[in-house]
């Protein structure tokens, strides 16, 4: 009677014969797998179509632009130039808040005054002001009116029924310095006389 329980592997001669089927069945099954698999053709970049023109060749710049000059009115112009003026303070509100904050002792600049401090230059009108750095120009739109105490700058401006003011103190650290406007020569008055329908002056 035959019992059961774990098969013996067979004897003899018999081994290689086994080793060479199996190794027979795992080629043939290798070479079916590649002759099947599916292969994609290579894309081809000449038959790719492509909608749209091309843009004009745009010229380029030997080097870094220089910066454009800035100018325009803005009644924070004063802050916009740390390196010559400082803000210490600002206030916003109505006449009954803002104006207290302005030193007893404060004096107006009044008239068209000029004031210059490193490389600005403050012009300052009787309800406005300009101010230069380089070709830079910022107005100080009105109603905009200049104080000083000491060495503070105080700049009141007016919009609508709110106020504001600022201060600030001048680079170095110095006392405000004004000087009257340099005037405008007048063009010098030439004589003309008409002599046979030609003017000669």
């Amino acid at each position: 009677r035959r019992e059961r329980g774990v098969v013996g592997l067979p004897r003899g001669g018999s081994m290689p014969r086994y080793y060479a089927i199996a190794t027979a069945i795992v080629l043939a099954s290798l070479v079916a797998a590649v002759l099947l698999q599916r292969r994609e053709p290579p894309l081809d970049a000449a038959s790719v179509q492509s909608r749209g023109t091309p843009s004009a060749p745009r010229a380029q710049a030997d080097g870094p632009l220089p910066p454009s000059a800035v100018s325009g009115a803005a009644p924070w112009a004063l802050s916009a130039l740390p390196e010559c003026f400082t803000q210490t303070s600002i206030a916003h509100g109505p006449d009954a808040f803002v104006r207290p904050q302005i030193p007893s002792s404060a004096q107006p600049v009044v008239g068209d005054l000029r004031l210059e401090i490193a490389d600005c230059t403050l012009h300052v009108y009787a309800n406005a002001a300009l101010v230069e750095r380089g070709t830079d120009r910022l107005f100080v739109p009105a109603d905009a009116h200049f104080f000083m105490n000491r060495k503070t700058l105080y700049l009141l401006r007016r919009d609508g029924r709110t106020e504001e003011l600022r201060s600030y103190v001048l680079a170095g650290g110095g006392a405000p310095l004004f000087f009257p406007e340099a005037p405008v020569p007048s063009p010098p008055i030439q004589r003309c006389r008409i002599r046979g329908g030609v003017v000669k002056c």
